[in-house]
């Protein structure tokens, strides 16, 4: 009897953990879902890379118009990054020096103007969280700029059969200190410690990439870090009063992070409006209301494209399937997931997922973007309907923890006429890749078709209980 109830009370503590990390929640204002607001300038960046006659070519516009964004501000800057570092295999790959061409942007502008407001938030990632300071982050904390790394004990657990554990034994013991591990990213970079690796198992990030002015803003999928310098990414570049809901969005993010931003104003100098066209900010759980909403008005004759680098959230896939069963036509472009940072992957978890999606129906097309190393790291969908176009373009990749409220994330809906300039970029950047425009872009969907069970069944376990990066 007396062992029955020892039994019970040990489940009982096994259990409480897990309980605790699957009751956790991310504070108020995130999952921001803003109204939509009048758009005074509009402008679509993209950087590819492909191949050309057997070379590889870089098309690239992202990095310049940061960094013109911060040579034109005057009252204040924020940024919010997620992969922010040189720390790679510099023996073995040579990468531009971007990271460190913001941040003596950064730093040039503060000493131009020392009244400036500048204010960096980034991930714990690129310090491998708490094992060191990133040299980066240091050199601009040096010089005045605010450097915020987020708390990400605050957000609400993504692996709960880890999370509750780590929170009850090993967060209190901290994860500062010198470390005895070698880094996997760098070998000249400092050690981790074991505690950083404990940390990381818990697979949360603020993965948004963005930058606003009082005079503008830019919303990425790039991240500004050296070993990413070559991916495929997208942004959108605009003046619109939507920006004032991304500056209340950070202030969250630095307030969770015991960090109270100063008074910040968007200031719309540009009193014209594009015409028929509006935007909307939205972050985490209103990237996924907003794309199911809009894959649920899709009837037959309308088109959805979609460039994306990570697709697996269950319901997504469902309304995909169900859009294509009404007849609406639906071309994916996606990275086949066999390239990270020098390291070869296996193809999770996209080409199990998309196998299968391909057998749905013969109105669901599929493309390979064709990496040679690099990723293709976009992240958009373009919903080409009978009477306007809806962009949704951003940080989100199409998982359960990037837009079902777990990762911070940040995109913007862009609601606009067919004929409207913008939108015939997007259409024309999607027919160049699809069709090989110019260049070798894309690879048939067969070409990396998988129809492995056991990655299957994998891809299934991993999208539940969030034991995956993804």
């Amino acid at each position: 009897m007396h062992f029955k109830l020892s039994k019970k009370i040990f489940f009982v503590l096994l259990l409480l953990p897990i309980i605790w990390s699957l009751c956790t929640k991310n504070p108020a204002g995130t999952s921001i879902e803003s109204n939509y607001e009048t758009i005074s300038s509009l402008e679509f960046l993209y950087d590819l890379t492909y191949q050309k006659q057997q070379k590889s070519v870089e098309e690239q516009s992202i990095l310049s118009a940061e960094l013109d964004i911060i040579e034109k501000a005057e009252e204040f800057i924020v940024l919010d990054l997620f992969l922010y570092n040189d720390a790679y295999n510099k023996e073995k790959y040579h990468y531009p020096n971007t990271t460190q061409m913001i941040t003596d942007a950064l730093i040039a502008k503060k000493k131009q103007s020392p009244n400036i407001d500048i204010i960096f938030i980034t991930d714990p990632i690129n310090g491998f969280y708490g094992s060191y300071t990133e040299k980066n982050m240091n050199l601009m904390s040096k010089n005045d700029i605010i450097v915020i790394e987020t708390n990400l004990d605050a957000l609400k657990d993504s692996n709960p059969l880890y999370s509750g554990y780590y929170r009850l034994f090993i967060k209190p013991f901290g994860n500062t200190g010198k470390g005895f591990i070698k880094n996997p990213l760098d070998k000249t970079a400092p050690n981790i410690n074991i505690r950083s690796v404990l940390k990381l198992a818990n697979f949360k990030a603020n993965h948004r990439k963005l930058i606003i002015t009082e005079k503008e803003a830019l919303i990425a999928s790039a991240n500004p870090h050296d070993a990413s310098s070559y991916h495929s990414n997208v942004a959108v570049r605009f003046q619109s009063d939507v920006i004032q809901y991304m500056l209340e969005g950070e202030r969250t993010v630095a307030k969770q992070s015991g960090i109270t931003l100063p008074e910040l104003q968007y200031k719309n100098t540009n009193t014209n409006h594009i015409d028929n066209t509006k935007v909307k900010y939205i972050t985490e759980k209103g990237i996924f209301n907003s794309l199911i909403n809009n894959i649920k008005r899709a009837k037959q004759g309308d088109t959805i494209y979609m460039g994306i680098f990570y697709i697996t959230d269950f319901d997504l896939i469902k309304e995909l399937e169900n859009a294509a069963n009404r007849g609406v036509s639906i071309y994916i472009v996606a990275d086949p997931n066999k390239d990270a940072f020098g390291i070869q992957k296996d193809g999770s978890p996209n080409r199990s997922v998309l196998t299968k999606l391909n057998k749905k129906s013969e109105n669901i097309h599929i493309r390979w973007y064709d990496t040679h190393g690099e990723q293709y790291h976009t992240k958009m969908s373009y919903f080409d309907f009978e009477n306007q176009n809806v962009i949704i373009i951003g940080s989100g990749n199409y998982t359960r923890k990037n837009i079902k409220g777990y990762n911070l994330e940040a995109d913007l809906e862009i609601v606009t006429e067919k004929e409207n300039n913008f939108s015939k970029e997007i259409n024309a950047y999607f027919q160049k890749i699809w069709n090989n425009e110019y260049g070798d872009y894309t690879v048939a969907f067969e070409t990396y078709q998988q129809n492995s069970i056991i990655k299957q069944v994998l891809y299934y376990i991993q999208e539940t209980t969030g034991l995956c990066t993804y």
